[in-house]
């Protein structure tokens, strides 16, 4: 049985990607902020999407939360964009394509 967290989000996407350092970090995080800020932040189910940048410049971690797995999947079905995102990251000089996996959530334990 699940113990969803009060966030309401059953569904995580952690997204990796590889930058030759912190000038490109930056400028990747300002493009995948942007691209949520216009369009996904405004998609059914979505919660909130948390970007880390490694402390040496060469990783940016998504965790994008979302209701339920479809919500997540139907976001990018909806977005007129969701094509030219992708062709825009992966062609980014010192920037590797993005690795994704999605998570379920199946337990929260809250701080005391």
């Amino acid at each position: 049985m699940s113990d969803l967290a009060s966030s309401g989000a059953g569904f995580i996407a952690i997204v990796t990607l590889g930058t030759e350092g912190p000038q490109v970090q930056q400028e990747l995080v300002e493009l995948l902020v942007k691209d949520v800020e216009e369009w996904v932040r405004h998609c059914p189910g979505f919660i909130a999407a948390n970007y880390h940048a490694s402390v040496d410049g060469r990783h940016v971690v998504n965790y994008a939360q979302w209701r339920d797995e479809a919500a997540y999947r139907d976001s990018f079905r909806d977005n007129p964009r969701a094509g030219e995102l992708r062709a825009t990251i992966t062609a980014m000089p010192g920037v590797t394509a993005p690795s994704m996996v999605g998570y379920t959530l199946v337990r929260t334990v809250p701080a005391a």
